[in-house]
């Protein structure tokens, strides 16, 4: 588990080993959670919900997912219910700003973001309006606020990508910690610590396996020749075009780069009965305290987490639903799993808001990238 002790420059022996200016700034996007605030009971649905839903007519989504990726979503959304809505776009860390700078006058009613971080920042600041969906109900707890402040809509996986022309199923790494061994020198690469999946994988680590584990272990990597690329696409080009034979990504980024043919797999990492298993993390759906037309929010959000609702991001680049059992989109390529089919760590997902910022401050000089 994370240390809790005053983070600076000088408490830490670790922190003195690995922090640099390049982490406190990168930290200062992110935001130091507060203390959370005295929660309302959850807005209860009721069947009268998608009625008002057209009386209020319109709707402001808040989206840290690309708006070509949401249109279909909010086009089935305006079909079935004759909300208009309106998309503001950006990146996790902008839009949570703003709607903490639009405190006082929310001009948003949903935000829907990529990163649950800083979801969970939000809900820490109360900025975000407790709604308990009943689509919801079966979607596995680790992925949903307790309050129902934000709820998992779709999942990633962080998973392997290997070549296939330089390596078999067999020869392929089954554990991220192989990694380290002296058989994948100069042979692997990563996505530099800007990316939030490395944020949360790496804060991951330090809430499995302790923060001394988690240095070492990066250390390791990179004494190991480990190549820090600029982002997850760089890396799935790397491991596509030969480059080195494995990289750490995001399952999506494999999907792509088999879409583009080129001769890459993937491993779900960490899968054995003592294993620590494989970091899924949530794209989530939440609701703006004070949105101005809570009941098209409510709405909006029970529509996603309804099939119908999900399909159309499950389809487009194969995330996959977070309601054990539900079907996989067909995003036209081979090797992505179901939910119910990977083992995954016993980690808290609204504890890597926290494990993140110390991941940001450790890691930053190690994997900061070009």
């Amino acid at each position: 588990m994370l240390r809790r002790r005053p983070i600076s420059r000088g408490s830490s022996s670790v922190a003195q080993r690995l922090l640099a200016g390049p982490a406190a700034a990168l930290a200062l996007t992110l935001g130091a959670a507060c203390a959370p605030a005295a929660a309302p009971e959850p807005l209860a649905p009721g069947p009268q919900a998608q009625p008002a839903a057209r009386t209020e007519g319109e709707l402001v989504l808040y989206s840290a997912r690309k708006e070509d990726l949401m249109q279909p979503v909010i086009d089935l959304f305006q079909e079935k219910t004759g909300v208009k809505v309106t998309v503001k776009s950006g990146a996790p860390g902008e839009l949570a700003l703003l709607i903490e700078q639009e405190k006082s006058s929310p001009r948003g009613d949903v935000y829907f973001t990529t990163d649950v971080a800083t979801a969970e920042s939000l809900r820490l600041k109360a900025l975000l309006e407790p709604y308990k969906s009943p689509s919801a109900a079966t979607i596995p707890d680790e992925f949903k606020a307790t309050d129902g402040a934000w709820t998992g809509v779709i999942g990633r996986a962080r998973t392997i990508m290997y070549n296939t022309r330089l390596l078999t199923p067999e020869q392929a790494p089954k554990s991220v910690f192989e990694l380290t061994d002296a058989r994948w020198k100069d042979k692997v690469a990563v996505a530099s610590i800007r990316e939030g999946g490395v944020r949360l994988w790496l804060a991951s680590l330090i809430l499995q396996k302790g923060e001394d584990f988690a240095v070492k272990y990066v250390n390791d990597l990179k004494n190991n020749g480990v190549k820090v690329l600029a982002n997850h696409t760089e890396v799935r080009k790397a491991v596509g075009r030969g480059e080195v034979p494995v990289g750490l990504t995001n399952h999506y980024y494999y999907v792509f780069e088999k879409k583009d043919g080129s001769p890459v797999d993937q491993v779900y990492p960490d899968q054995g009965p003592n294993d620590v298993g494989t970091l899924v993390t949530p794209l989530v759906v939440a609701i703006m305290k004070g949105a101005q037309h809570p009941q098209a929010a409510r709405a909006f959000v029970d529509f996603v987490l309804t099939p119908e609702g999900v399909q159309p991001m499950t389809t487009q680049e194969a995330e996959f639903p977070l309601v054990p059992g539900a079907s996989l989109g067909d995003a036209g390529v081979p090797g992505v799993k179901p939910i119910d089919q990977i083992k995954r760590p016993s980690v808290d997902v609204t504890a890597l808001a926290a494990a993140q910022q110390r991941a940001v401050e450790l890691f930053t000089p190690v994997l900061g990238g070009p």
